[in-house]
């Protein structure tokens, strides 16, 4: 089954990622330093809005991908490739980092904006198992498949089938379950201002681990898991 290979796949990268959830976590809480620089981060988003999560998610899974592949895959040589990738991925994780941080807005006004486990838990339930589960899961997996396919209208006669759902977005969402509840559960638990900002500096450790996994591994899957 898709879904537990894309788990196999995924397990030690996403140990590791939580490994670096669980050093965040303690440095937030016990270290002056690490809240003080995200109470910069936090003031900045304020005064950002939607700006700031179109610019971080472009960033963090735009540019960054590339930006990995050019100094430690092609010895420094950039390609055409590697441009034509970040311009055209570049306005879908814009325009998906909004609608996360339209989700955590949203989230605030449905459940409060404590960390208790009863204010977590359902928004953690809300997050991966709705937004992930019918959202972020189908238009990540369908992007990467139109991308694949040169952007050709072909493409949808594959996305707009029941297979799409089984075989190609289940596995996904199965894959960002395991990984994914324990970081939305971090950032749930952070101050509604930095919740995004965290979801987004978990993406970059995700997407330094999964892009080093996938490019030593060549027939490991590149779909990534669908982020929060």
């Amino acid at each position: 089954m898709r879904a537990g290979a894309a788990v196999r796949a995924n397990f030690l990268p996403g140990l590791l990622l939580q490994a670096v959830m669980v050093v965040f976590l303690l440095l937030y809480l016990w270290h002056a330093g690490t809240r003080q620089f995200l109470g910069g981060v936090s003031d900045l988003k304020k005064a950002a809005g939607y700006g700031f999560a179109f610019v971080s998610y472009v960033v963090a899974a735009a540019l960054l991908p590339e930006m990995l592949r050019i100094v430690f895959f092609q010895r420094g040589a950039i390609r055409r490739k590697n441009i034509w990738n970040f311009v055209t991925a570049a306005p879908f994780w814009g325009c998906l980092g909004m609608t996360v941080d339209l989700l955590y807005h949203f989230q605030t006004i449905w459940f409060g904006t404590g960390n208790g486990l009863f204010t977590i838990l359902p928004k953690v339930l809300v997050d991966q198992f709705g937004y992930s589960l019918f959202l972020s899961a189908p238009l990540t997996v369908g992007y990467f498949i139109w991308r694949d396919a040169g952007y050709e209208k072909a493409a949808f006669r594959e996305i707009l089938t029941t297979d799409f759902i089984w075989d190609r977005v289940l596995p996904v969402a199965v894959a960002s379950w395991c990984i994914w509840i324990p970081g939305v559960s971090l950032v749930y638990f952070m101050p509604s201002a930095l919740q995004l900002p965290t979801a987004v500096l978990i993406q970059v450790f995700w997407i330094l681990i999964l892009t080093t996994v996938s490019e030593r591994k060549p027939d490991a899957t590149r779909e990534p898991v669908a982020f929060s």
